[in-house]
């Protein structure tokens, strides 16, 4: 076989009539997506968040909602990154709108939507639930049972912004014995009894304590909504809480909250029922983790006709085989729920579909960092990120 000829940038100047619809191709994923979904609803529920009189014009909310949708898919978490790859790929140029010649929107422009303009989450909500409808209209989702887990997605703050959180904290009153007459001050306030009283600590030999920070004692000055975590053998960081409630036919999280990461795991579960109600309306049972295991929840559950199948942890049974309380009755009830068949059931998807679609989430999705500060832009980002587990 001959050699072909030599290779120069000569062909890569010419000038050709091509159509940007006929190089990508029928089979790709962005196009498919097109044929599913009718974006014209988004402006529409976008119309509030803008000005009615003539001025600048913005940019279109559905290359918002587009772009934060291929992030998720591309597995892209940074802004400056989807942009630079939405630059040189045609499908995403396709999907976003945009011509060969036209600038993409800068990623400040981006940043302000998503924390300023649309930091409700309304708009992404909507977007969700619209995705939940499509995968329900094609028998995605069979409704009767859900698995929930909870994870953490580390904060855009770092343990340096970490400070103490310097409070206010009321004396205690001394015995009504050794209590000092009030001053007479003509029936005019002083105000002297409203302020703290101050005292010179003790003094203190040998070395320094050493000082932990915790989530009580200290607060992130980046990201105040940012809580502190640590393991055992794991560093401390600070991070932000989600909670997925998952579909057993085709793995779609059909519910998503997003939280600080503190408090209990189980009062979320409340808000997850709630929001897969309408999606899920023959709902009979829901699994969950230890972690979510308390008896509000085992109750709150219960009050709405729902099995819970949430294994109880150690401490919450008794120990000599004594009943004491209601908690441990409660306790051992769902201790046999989780021991029957379809507690098993319940045990084995919780681990193939909550915690499988969170993995993919995490490692192939975005949500295993924040993208920006605060609880409020984080449940902006999971909505907007669920549906790559689909």
């Amino acid at each position: 076989m001959a050699m072909g000829a030599a290779k120069d940038s000569a062909a890569t100047l010419q000038v050709e009539m091509v159509c940007l619809d006929e190089l990508v191709p029928a089979d790709d994923r962005y196009r498919r997506l097109d044929e599913l979904v009718d974006w014209s609803f988004l402006r529409e529920l976008a119309a509030p968040y803008y000005a009615d009189e003539v001025g600048r014009p913005s940019i279109d909310p559905t290359v918002l909602a587009k772009l934060m949708l291929a992030g998720a898919l591309e597995g892209i978490g940074s802004m400056r990154e989807l942009l630079r790859t939405a630059a040189v790929r045609l499908d995403l140029r396709r999907f976003l709108g945009y011509g060969f010649t036209e600038r993409l929107p800068v990623h400040q422009t981006i940043s302000h939507a998503h924390t300023r303009r649309f930091v409700d989450g309304e708009l992404f909500e909507r977007l969700f639930t619209r995705s939940v409808c499509l995968c329900r209209e094609h028998d995605l989702i069979d409704g009767s049972h859900l698995s929930i887990d909870g994870f953490h997605s580390e904060a855009s703050a770092a343990l340096s912004s970490l400070r103490a959180s310097l409070a206010l904290v009321a004396a205690p009153e001394p015995p009504s014995d050794q209590r000092e007459p009030a001053p007479d001050t003509g029936g005019r306030s002083s105000g002297l009894s409203e302020r703290p009283q101050l005292a010179l600590a003790e003094l203190r030999s040998g070395p320094t304590p050493r000082r932990r920070s915790s989530n009580a004692t200290s607060a992130s000055q980046t990201d105040p909504d940012a809580k502190l975590r640590g393991k055992p053998g794991q560093r401390p960081h600070l991070v932000h809480r989600g909670q997925v409630a998952v579909d057993p036919r085709a793995r779609c999280v059909v519910a998503c909250v997003g939280e600080q990461a503190s408090g209990h795991e189980g009062d979320a579960v409340a808000e997850l029922h709630q929001r897969a109600r309408f999606q899920c309306p023959k709902l009979v049972s829901l699994g969950a983790d230890q972690g979510f295991a308390a008896e509000r929840v085992w109750s709150g559950l219960e009050a709405r006709g729902l099995a819970a199948y949430i294994p109880p942890q150690r401490t919450m049974l008794p120990r000599d085989g004594t009943l004491k309380t209601e908690a441990q009755r409660q306790a051992l009830r769902a201790r046999e729920r989780c021991k029957s068949p379809a507690g098993v059931f319940a045990h084995k998807r919780r681990m193939a579909d909550a915690e499988g679609a969170i993995s993919e989430l995490k490692t192939r999705g975005t949500l295993a960092r924040a993208r920006c500060r605060g609880t409020a832009p984080f449940h902006v980002q999971l909505p907007s990120a669920a549906p790559r587990s689909t």
